[in-house]
């Protein structure tokens, strides 16, 4: 996908780096914040999860939901995580797309100096 190269190692995190919390929990983003130094106000979240995304808007994070390939993608999250199929209509939304690898084409004004969103 290139994230390394687009946000490097400190810009990008996982599961293991928020520990002993975990998304959704506000704290789990408040540990990411404050590691990179930032406001939500200053934060773009891409992710697939709508409980994620619902958290994030609440603490003021720019939201992208990525929605994945129509109906499949819907129907295993349903599955697994009634209540988090994705739903690009949420108004915690702010933008959707169905794959990462679209957000230079979806969202340009991030590859700007300053950044639009």
């Amino acid at each position: 996908l290139g994230l390394w190269e687009l946000f490097g190692e400190e810009r990008l995190f996982a599961v293991d780096d928020v520990l002993p919390y975990c998304k959704p929990e506000k704290e789990a983003f408040e540990k990411i914040f404050q590691r990179v130094g930032v406001r939500a106000e200053e934060c773009v979240l891409f992710e697939d999860s709508m409980k994620n995304i619902r958290r994030a808007k609440e603490l003021g994070v720019r939201t992208v939901l990525i929605t994945g390939t129509r109906g499949q993608h819907a129907d295993a999250a349903e599955d697994t995580k009634p209540g988090d199929a994705p739903m690009a209509d949420d108004p915690a939304v702010d933008h959707a797309m169905e794959r990462i690898e679209e957000m230079r084409q979806k969202l340009p004004g991030l590859w700007e100096t300053p950044a639009k969103f």
